[in-house]
C-alpha cells in the first residue's frame, strides 16, 4: 500500500521537538544518557537551569517547566509518577506538590501526621496539630469544649466546680492564695475555726468518763473549758476534756484532734476553737433561738470574734454541731426537721451578724439510736434527722448514726464512745469544710421492686459494701425488714449484697399489699439497751479505711431509714 506523506502540522510539530535521546549534545559533542538535555536534568535526576539567552528553556525538547522522563514530557512539580525527578514516584493517595510528595488537602483542612484534618472540629487536634481534647470532649470553633454538668463552670477547656476549686473559686481564674481552701466559692484564710456544740446530755459529755487529757495540736477552748457558759471567758486554753461530777468526755477533742492530724498528715494545719452550750434533757424548743443555751452559744462566738481579734487572728464560727433528739422523740415531736432546719438558719444569720463572715455555718447531726431505752420499739426521729439534711444537703450533715457506739446506760455513751463518735464528727466536717465536696452518710438513694425481689442502690462513702456481723450483732436479717398493709406481708428469705453499693432483698412472695415499705434499723425491743449487741441496729457499713487517733474504726454505717419502695 502506498504510503501518505505527512501532513504539513505533523511535519511542523516534528521539527520543533528537536533532537531526541541518542543525538549528540550541544554542550559536549557526546551522545544524551537517555535523560533530558541541557535546561532537563542533571546526572542526579534534578532539571537543569534554563538556557540563559532569554528565551524558554526545553528539557530535552520539553518546553519548560516540562521535563522529558522516558521519552515523555513531565511536569516534576506536580506528576506523582515523577516527583521531584524522573522515577520518583509518589505512595498511594500522595499529591505531587511542588516536587515534594504530600496530602492534598482541600479548603479549611491542614495535614497532621499525613492526614486532612479541620481544625475547628477534629478532637484529636483541636486548634492545632496534635492538641488533642479529653475523651468524649468535643471540639469546636477549634477549641476543647466539654459538657459540663449541673453545678460546674466551663473555665478555658476545663469543667470545673467553683465551690470548692482553688484556682477558680467562686469563678473561672479567681484563685486562691496558697493554703486557703476553697469552700462553697469562697477562700477561706481563716487561723482559729470556731466550732459551737449544742444539744442535750450527750453534747455536755453526761457519764462519759474523761479520755482526752492531753491537746497535742494547737486546739484550744476558753479559759472557763469545753463546757464554757457565756461569762467570764477572757482567754484560751489548751483544749482538753474535764469532769464535773457528772459530766466529762464530749466529742470536742475527738473532733478537732482527727481533723488536726489529717490535716498535718498532709502538710496543713487546722486549729478549732471548741465550745459547749448544750443543756441535758431539753428538747429542741428549749433550745433553740430566743433561749438562754442559744444566748449562751452567740455569748461564746462574741467572746471569739473579740479575743482573736486582740490576738491578731483570723476567726470564723466554721460549723455547729449537734447531738440531739431523745426529749424530742419522748414528746413525738412531728416537726422536728423543720425545727432542724430553723435551728441551722438561726445560727448562721445571727452567728454572721456578729462576726460579720460571709462563711456559711452548716450544721452537723448524728441519728439518735437509743429510743428503745427511752420509750418504744420505733421512733421517727431519726428520719426526720435524714430528712432535714435532704432538704438542705448544703447546709446539714448527718455524720451517721449511734448504734455502733459503746453506752454506759443505754442512752448516753462511755468516754470512749463520745470520743470516737467526735472522730465521726471530724470526718464529715474535714470533707465539707476543709476538702470543699459534699458529705452523704451511708443512705439509701432508690429502692425498687421487681417480684418479689428489692434492689436497694445506695448512697456510699467508700464502697465497697459489707455485712458486718463482727462489730454489730446480727438482729436478723441484717437489720433490714419489709412491711405492707396486707395483713399478710410475706416474710425476708435472703439479703445479699448485690455489688459495691447495692443490696438485694427477697421475700418468701410477691408482696401485693399497699404501702409498702423496707426499713433498716427501724426496730426494737422496748427497754433495751442502744448499742451494737441490742437496741435497733443493723449490720450494714463500707469500708472506709480513715485512720483514728485511737485506734477505733471509722467505716460509715447505714443510717436508721424508714423508705417507701418505688
Amino acid at each position: 500500500m502506498p504510503v501518505r506523506a505527512p501532513h504539513p502540522l505533523v511535519l511542523a510539530l516534528l521539527c520543533a521537538c528537536g533532537g531526541g535521546a541518542g543525538t549528540a549534545s550541544e554542550a559536549t559533542g557526546g551522545p544524551t544518557t537517555g535523560g533530558p538535555t541541557t535546561g532537563g536534568l542533571t546526572a542526579t535526576g534534578e532539571p537543569t537551569s534554563t538556557s540563559g539567552t532569554g528565551e524558554p528553556a526545553t528539557t530535552g525538547g520539553c518546553p519548560a517547566p516540562l521535563a522529558e522522563c522516558a521519552g515523555t514530557c513531565v511536569d516534576l512539580d506536580h506528576d506523582p509518577a515523577h516527583c521531584g525527578g524522573c522515577g520518583q514516584p509518589c505512595g498511594p493517595g500522595l499529591a505531587c506538590l511542588e516536587g515534594q510528595c504530600g496530602v492534598a488537602c482541600g479548603d479549611g483542612s491542614v495535614v497532621c501526621d499525613g492526614a486532612c484534618v479541620d481544625l475547628d472540629v477534629d478532637p484529636a487536634h483541636c486548634g492545632d496539630c496534635g492538641h488533642a481534647c479529653d475523651p468524649g470532649v468535643a471540639c469546636i470553633a477549634g477549641a476543647c469544649v466539654p459538657d459540663c454538668v449541673e453545678g460546674q463552670a466551663l473555665c478555658g477547656e476545663a469543667c470545673v466546680d467553683p465551690s470548692n476549686d482553688e484556682a477558680h473559686c467562686g469563678g473561672c481564674d479567681a484563685t486562691c492564695p496558697a493554703g486557703q481552701p476553697c469552700v462553697h466559692g469562697e477562700c477561706v484564710g481563716v487561723g482559729l475555726h470556731h466550732l459551737l456544740i449544742s444539744g442535750q446530755s450527750l453534747s455536755t459529755g453526761s457519764g462519759a468518763m474523761v479520755v482526752s487529757t492531753e491537746q497535742p495540736y494547737q486546739n484550744v477552748s476558753f479559759n472557763t473549758g469545753v463546757r464554757a457558759g457565756g461569762v467570764g471567758l477572757t482567754g484560751f486554753i489548751p483544749l482538753v476534756e474535764t469532769w464535773n461530777g457528772s459530766e466529762g468526755e464530749t466529742i470536742a477533742s475527738g473532733a478537732a484532734n482527727l481533723v488536726a492530724e489529717l490535716e498535718q498528715a498532709r502538710g496543713s494545719a487546722h486549729r478549732i476553737l471548741a465550745s459547749a452550750h448544750g443543756v441535758g434533757g431539753q428538747p429542741y424548743s428549749a433550745l433553740k433561738k430566743g433561749t438562754v443555751p442559744y444566748a449562751t452559744g452567740l455569748a461564746q462566738v462574741t467572746a471569739g470574734v473579740m479575743l482573736a481579734a486582740a490576738m491578731g487572728e483570723s476567726y470564723a464560727v466554721r460549723a455547729v454541731a449537734i447531738v440531739h433528739g431523745e426529749t424530742d422523740h419522748i414528746n413525738n415531736n412531728l416537726a422536728y426537721a423543720e425545727d432542724l432546719l430553723a435551728w441551722q438558719s438561726d445560727y448562721e444569720a445571727d452567728v454572721k451578724a456578729l462576726t460579720g463572715q460571709t462563711l456559711p455555718v452548716p450544721m452537723f447531726l448524728c441519728q439518735m439510736s437509743s429510743w428503745t431505752k427511752l420509750a418504744g420499739a420505733v421512733s421517727r426521729i431519726p428520719g426526720e434527722q435524714l430528712a432535714a439534711a435532704r432538704a438542705r444537703p448544703d447546709r446539714i450533715f448527718v455524720v451517721g448514726p449511734k448504734y455502733i457506739f459503746p453506752y454506759v446506760d443505754g442512752v448516753h455513751l462511755t468516754g470512749d464512745g463520745s470520743r470516737w463518735l467526735g472522730e465521726y464528727y471530724a470526718k464529715a466536717y474535714r470533707r465539707v469544710l476543709v476538702d470543699g465536696l459534699p458529705w452523704q452518710p451511708l443512705a439509701p438513694r432508690t429502692i425498687t421492686r421487681e417480684g418479689n425481689v428489692f434492689t436497694v442502690d445506695f448512697a456510699v462513702p467508700t464502697p465497697p459494701l459489707v455485712l458486718d456481723t463482727t462489730l454489730v450483732v446480727d438482729p436478723g436479717n441484717f437489720g433490714f425488714e419489709f412491711t405492707d398493709s396486707s395483713g399478710a406481708t410475706p416474710a425476708i428469705t435472703e439479703v445479699a449484697l448485690a455489688g459495691d453499693t447495692s443490696v438485694r432483698i427477697t421475700l418468701a412472695g410477691v408482696p401485693v399489699g399497699g404501702n409498702q415499705r423496707l426499713r433498716y434499723a427501724a426496730t426494737g425491743a422496748p427497754g433495751q439497751s442502744a448499742g451494737p449487741m441490742t437496741g435497733a441496729r443493723g449490720n450494714l457499713r463500707d469500708s472506709d479505711a480513715t485512720p483514728s487517733r485511737h485506734g477505733y474504726t471509722l467505716y460509715n454505717w447505714a443510717v436508721h431509714f424508714d423508705e417507701p419502695v418505688q
